[in-house]
């Protein structure tokens, strides 16, 4: 009983190998196979272009069209004004732009952020109630922050004068 189970196999097997044997040979004459293709004239009957082709020749000519359309259209895009439209693209001129806008903005924030509590401050001064400890240091801060060290060349020059007498008072 098993060996006839085997043998059914076994035919059932060569049976399949020989119809996918079949499908393939059918499938490569079919792609072997030439076909003429030609343009004519339809008043004179006059042949313009003839062509003989097969399945494998199709394959080929629609391959490298792909190809050659797909090179063509990046090339374009890469080397025309075409590359501006491509979402995500950014010149280096935006960027640089887009870099000294967030900084001004951080900088507007900050100093937005330093009048919010100045006039929180005045306004506790303004509605008579004390200030407490963590106002007066943010006050203290924010005047820190306000006071700009500069020397003018009058106050460079003054220096100069003083240190210079300090000198000839010492001298004597």
């Amino acid at each position: 009983m098993v060996s006839q189970r085997l043998n059914t196999i076994k035919e059932k097997g060569a049976a399949l190998r020989l119809r996918l044997s079949n499908n393939w040979q059918d499938f490569r004459e079919r792609i072997h196979h030439k076909h003429r293709l030609s343009l004519m004239d339809t008043d004179t009957f006059k042949e313009k272009f003839s062509m003989e082709l097969t399945g494998v020749n199709i394959f080929t000519y629609v391959g490298i069209s792909i190809i050659a359309l797909l090179l063509l259209s990046m090339l374009l895009i890469a080397f025309t004004p075409l590359h501006n439209l491509v979402p995500g693209y950014i010149k280096p001129e935006q960027r640089e732009e887009i870099a000294r806008s967030a900084q001004t903005i951080d900088s507007l924030e900050r100093i937005i952020d330093d009048h919010e509590q100045m006039i929180a401050a005045i306004q506790v001064v303004v509605s008579g109630k004390p200030l407490t400890e963590e106002q007066k240091q943010q006050a203290e801060a924010i005047e820190e922050e306000a006071i700009q060290y500069k020397h003018s060349k009058a106050d460079s020059l003054l220096r100069q004068e003083i240190e210079a007498k300090h000198k000839r008072a010492k001298k004597k």
